[in-house]
Formats: structure tokens, sequence, C-alpha cells
């Protein structure tokens, strides 16, 4: 005999052999611009071993952590749901208008939101999240992207597969708009407005209608808790909207004219989960989707 608890916020828990819990609210996947829903991606996974034979997930993730993402043990394919598409990759877009054009250069966001890393930081997701918490230092990799075609509901697909030399605990994954995570080009500031920060020296080549520079970078101090998007840049200057606080992404403070700075891509969307355990050798393949959704 088998029993069924639907416990509130949680799902449906069935008390039988095996114990099993189907999730509440897992997480559609869409980008629904009609205003009835937000931005989110939905994010799997498989594990492959050193001599490329997929793996159970029993064999990567722990009991609890397959229970709660109501993962079978069976499973090669491991469902990861919905991640959250942040605050900074939705104000890239809505300057999606006025980013250079390159010649046979893709420079639109999610054209350039193709850069796949992990991590091993257990903060849940959060849209006001400009990187991973804990990169475990091994290089973006660049996904195929495709089309998922649909006449009503077509869907932005990235996949890419990244190769893990030590064991590690997976717990989370970002999305990028470029393969260099960080960077200290031209830093520290020399000089700082609500809208601007000018650098050391000329280390960047100005943008321009044709020329992409430092556009769609994170400018984010190292001692005031804020962020910049640059929205343009001569050699020496990088041009912002606004400086926003990382903590919620409220208007911020503008920072100090001396600090450091780093400068890194856009974080389009991070997913936390259970740990996905892997040794050296194993690799990792994601599949990240996003549904444009009509009717706004």
């Amino acid at each position: 005999m088998s029993v069924e608890l639907k416990v509130p916020g949680v799902g449906r828990v069935g008390l039988k052999s095996p114990i099993y819990h189907e999730k509440a609210g897992y997480g559609s996947g869409r980008f629904d611009i009609s205003g009835n829903g937000v931005p989110t991606g939905h994010l799997s996974a498989i594990v492959f071993d050193k001599d490329g034979k997929p793996k159970k997930a029993a064999q990567t993730m722990s009991f609890w952590g397959r229970f709660w993402g109501n993962i079978r043990g069976g499973d090669q394919r491991i469902d990861l749901g919905s991640g959250l598409v942040t605050n900074v990759g939705v104000l890239a877009m809505a300057n999606e208008y006025a980013w250079a054009n390159p010649s046979g250069t893709v420079n639109s966001v999610l054209g350039l939101a193709n850069y796949h890393a992990t991590g091993t930081g257990t903060n849940a997701a959060a849209t006001t999240d400009l990187k991973l918490q804990t990169w475990d230092s091994i290089a973006a990799v660049a996904g195929t992207q495709s089309l998922v075609s649909s006449g009503t509901a077509p869907s932005y697909r990235t996949v890419a597969t990244i190769a893990y030399t030590g064991t590690e605990a997976v717990t989370e994954w970002g999305l990028h708009t470029g393969g260099t995570l960080s960077s200290t080009t031209g830093t520290p500031f020399t000089a700082t407005t609500a809208a601007s920060a000018t650098v050391t020296g000329t280390p960047y080549t100005a943008s321009s209608s044709t020329v992409a520079g430092q556009q769609m970078q994170v400018v984010l101090p190292g001692t005031t808790s804020v962020w910049g998007l640059v929205l343009s840049n001569t050699t020496s200057v990088l041009n912002i909207p606004a400086w926003y606080n990382v903590s919620n992404g409220a208007a911020g403070s503008t920072p100090g004219s001396t600090e450091a700075f780093t400068l890194r891509p856009v974080l389009w969307d991070r997913k936390q989960f259970a740990a996905i355990n892997v040794l050296n050798g194993d690799s990792i393949a994601f599949t990240y989707s996003v549904q444009i959704v009509s009717g706004g």
C-alpha cells in the first residue's frame, strides 16, 4: 500500500517504496513577455565518466539531494529546474537597441549569453546575483546555441560540456556573456561620478556604433558594495546608467575615486542545486533553455 501527503509549498510526498517527492512549482523555463510572469530559464545536466559513459543520478548525488530535487536514482539526465534570470541581465537586454554592431560579430545579450561556468557556492540563486558565489576556477565553456522552433513559444538553447580534473561537489552554475569571468584591466579608478568611472591610464578601445569596447560589462568596485553596467566607454572612462547596490539592486552611492575594481561579463542566469559529485576525468553536459512567450 502507498500513501501520498500533499504538503503546502512542498508538493506531494509518496510514502512507498521507493520514497519519492513531486516538487511543487517546479518552473516552466519561460521568458514571459506578456507581463504575466518573469524570465526564467531551465537547466538540466548529464554527468559522464572518464570513458564518456553517462552516470546515473544515484552515482553522483545524495539521496536527499535527489529527493528534494524530484530526481530518481536511475535518471541519467538530471533535471535541475529553473534558475533566476538576473537584474543585470534584464538591464542589459533593455539596452539592446544601443549596443554596438560590429561587422560580422554577435553583440546581443542572448547571443553572447553562451558561456557556462560552475562553482561550489551554496547561496540560493537571486535576481541580484552578479557572479557565481564560489567559482571553481575551471574556465568558462562556450556552448552550442540553437533555436527550438515553435510558432507560439520558441526557445533559445545553449549546450556546453565542462570537464573536471579533480574531485568536486558542483553546487552552482551560471551563464555569462563572456568567457573571461574577471578582469582588472585599468584598475584602480582615478575619478568617479554618479554616471561614470575614470580608470588608470588609457587601456580600453573606445566604443562606437561599430566597436563594442567595454560595453555590456559590469564594473564592481572593491570597497563600496555597488555595481554599474557599462553602456559605453572612451579609452579611459566607463559610462554607466547608475550605480546599484549589490545587496538589493536599489540605487547606490558613488564609489570612492581611487577604489580598485574588477570587470565582469553579464551573468544572465544562475542556478544553485544539491551537490553533483564529480571525479577526476568526469564531465557534465549542461543544457539551458529559455522560452519566449508571445501575447504581450
